[in-house]
C-alpha cells in the first residue's frame, strides 16, 4: 500500500484528512502524520499512525520528514506573502531531494499573482514553484471554508442586518469536511497526476443568498445590505474588533466584490461521488 503524508497533520484539515483516510481503511501504518510539534498528536500515534517532526522552516527536518513518502498531502501554511513562499519553497524543495512520488497541494481558487485576497499569490507562486520542480502533482484549489460563514456573518442575526463591501460578489463556499474527503478520496485513487480541481460549491452564493440562508435557518428575518469598504471599515471601526482584523476583513470583502471567490464546479460531486454540503444544511446543522 502507497505511504500517505499529511503535512499540518495537528490542524483542523489535517486531522480531518487522516479521520477520513481511517475511515476509508488506510492502514494506520500506511499513514504519515507531519507536525511541527509531534505532542500535539499522540492520538495519533495510539492509533497507529507514524508521526514524524517537520517544520516548513527548518528544510532538514522537512527531507527527513518526507523520506520514503508516496503520496503527499501538502496542507499550506497558515503564512502570507513571502514568508508561506519561503515556508513553501522548504517543502518542494524537501520533496523533490527525499523523491517524494506525488504531491496533492490545497492551493486555492483563482490563484492569481496580485489579487485583493492577501493569501492568493502565495498560493500562485507555489504552484509555480512545484511545476518548476518536475514533481507529480495534482492541485485542489480550494474556494473560502463555509465554516467561517457563521464568524463572517454571524453578527447580522443581532441587528437582522447583513452590512458588507462585497457589493454582487459571490462567494463559492465549501464546508472543511469536505475538502478533507476529497482530499482523501484523491489521495487514494488513480489518475490525478497533472489535474487542478476546482473545490468550490457547484454554484456560488451572493451575499443576499447567504442573508436568506441565515434567516432561514435562525427564523430571523436578515437583509443584506451592501456598503462601500469606507462605510464597512467604518461599520467595524465602531465595534471592539482589532484593526488588524478590520482591515482584513474589509480586504476580503473587496476580494469578493472583485469575483475572485466567485466559481462554482462539479468537482467535488464528481470525487465524492455525492453533491457537497449546502450552505442551508451546514447552517441547519451549526444552528441545532
Amino acid at each position: 500500500m502507497a505511504t500517505i503524508a499529511v503535512t499540518g497533520a495537528s490542524g483542523k484539515l489535517g486531522s480531518a484528512t487522516i479521520g477520513l483516510l481511517l475511515k476509508r481503511k488506510v492502514t494506520p501504518a500506511s499513514i504519515i502524520a507531519i507536525v511541527r510539534d509531534p505532542a500535539k498528536v499522540m492520538a495519533l500515534a495510539a492509533q497507529g499512525v507514524e508521526i514524524r517532526r517537520g517544520d516548513y522552516t527548518d528544510p532538514a527536518s522537512l527531507e527527513n520528514a518526507l523520506r520514503g513518502v508516496d503520496r503527499l498531502a501538502f496542507i499550506s501554511s497558515s503564512a502570507l506573502g513571502d514568508e508561506r513562499v519561503l515556508h513553501h519553497g522548504n517543502l518542494v524543495k524537501a520533496a523533490k531531494l527525499a523523491r517524494v512520488g506525488h504531491i496533492f497541494y490545497t492551493s486555492v481558487i483563482k490563484p492569481a499573482a496580485q489579487a485583493k485576497f492577501a493569501a492568493s499569490p502565495g498560493h500562485f507562486f507555489t504552484e509555480q514553484l512545484i511545476l518548476d520542480s518536475g514533481l507529480t502533482h495534482t492541485f485542489l484549489r480550494n474556494n473560502l471554508y463555509m465554516d467561517l460563514v457563521p464568524i463572517m456573518f454571524g453578527g447580522a442575526l443581532a441587528t437582522g442586518t447583513l452590512a458588507h463591501n462585497g457589493g454582487d460578489g459571490r462567494v463559492g463556499f465549501i464546508a472543511r469536511q469536505d475538502i478533507a474527503a476529497t482530499l482523501a478520496a484523491v489521495l487514494t485513487s488513480e489518475g490525478h497526476a497533472g489535474r487542478a480541481y476546482s473545490i468550490t460549491a457547484p454554484r456560488p452564493y451572493g451575499l443576499g443568498d447567504i442573508a436568506a440562508a441565515l434567516s432561514k435557518a435562525s427564523g430571523t428575518s436578515v437583509v443584506y445590505e451592501s456598503l462601500t469598504s469606507d462605510a464597512f471599515r467604518a461599520r467595524l471601526n465602531a465595534t471592539p474588533i482589532p484593526p488588524g482584523i478590520v482591515e482584513m476583513s474589509v480586504a476580503l470583502g473587496e476580494a469578493i466584490r472583485a469575483g475572485e471567490f466567485d466559481a462554482g464546479s462539479e468537482d467535488v460531486a464528481r470525487l465524492l461521488g455525492r453533491e457537497p454540503t449546502t450552505l442551508q444544511a451546514f447552517l441547519a446543522s451549526a444552528t441545532q
